[in-house]
């Protein structure tokens, strides 16, 4: 007798979308941080086989996972017709997966070996992010990025342009005044700074807090006005916005602080 899925719910697939979004860019910056992303595989294959094994007090993996994983990406075609028509560019989901299991159960797990890993699992990420996006709303809370890092008024340039680098952002959202907010550009970072590397005016540039940065009156940082929709917009109101912002903010209803930015990366 075939044992039924666990049913995702909005709430699990959000979830699930969020660690699938962090393990894919924690791996992005880490080339031999593909197990993230297959710790948040192995995670969503245990709620999909509940029924099956932990409620029976049985241990999955990988393996066992494989059907139900299958499964629920063959019943949203999003992904798998693409991928039959495309197999020259687009691996198919069970192919990937299959990679990746093995590949996991291998030893070496370095240099190469692990790029390669790391590459598989990120497509599969990309994979399983899209479908579950099926279970979510179409608003602004539900695919924003929570808790983002943010530029303050007292820390140098060198920490903004590390965060960029570090986390590969374009824009980052900087705290002006008390409920002031701009968003700064890698290009306005990098036209601050200047042309010239060996230089001790790109070392002065670099020790300036923000705050100050943005208030020189030669060559400045620049902002950029920024946008903001409520957490609660539609997916179409958002996307109007970003016609006119690269960034969008969800100001928290209380204080100072964001509850989160959307970019059109996070809603493709």
């Amino acid at each position: 007798m075939k044992t039924p899925m666990t049913a995702l719910t909005r709430e699990s697939a959000r979830t699930f979308a969020d660690q699938f979004r962090s393990a894919r860019l924690a791996a992005l910056a880490d080339a031999e941080s593909f197990d993230h992303i297959i710790h948040v595989i192995e995670r969503l294959g245990s709620y999909l086989t509940k029924e099956e094994y932990s409620d029976q007090g049985k241990h999955g993996d990988l393996g066992k996972y494989k059907i139900k994983m299958v499964e629920l990406v063959q019943s949203h075609g999003l992904a798998a017709e693409s991928r039959a028509e495309f197999k020259n560019l687009l691996t198919p989901f069970e192919t990937l997966y299959d990679l990746v299991k093995n590949a996991r159960n291998d030893a070496l797990h370095q240099g190469a070996f692990a790029r390669h890993l790391t590459k598989h699992t990120i497509e599969l990420a990309i994979i399983l992010e899209d479908l579950l996006s099926n279970y979510m709303h179409p608003v602004v809370t539900d695919f924003m990025v929570r808790n983002p890092i943010c530029g303050e008024p007292w820390q140098p340039v060198a920490f903004l342009r590390q965060q960029m680098l570090a986390n590969s952002f374009s824009y980052l959202p900087v705290l002006r005044g008390e409920k002031e907010w701009g968003i700064v550009s890698d290009a306005a970072i990098a036209k601050f700074l200047g042309p010239k590397h060996n230089d001790g005016n790109r070392t002065k540039r670099l020790a300036m807090t923000i705050d100050v940065a943005i208030a020189q009156n030669d060559n400045p940082i620049s902002l950029l006005r920024p946008e903001f929709v409520e957490e609660s917009d539609p997916l179409e109101t958002a996307l109007d916005r970003l016609t006119m912002s690269p960034i969008l903010l969800v100001r928290s209803p209380s204080g100072t602080s964001l509850l989160g930015i959307l970019t059109a990366f996070d809603l493709l």
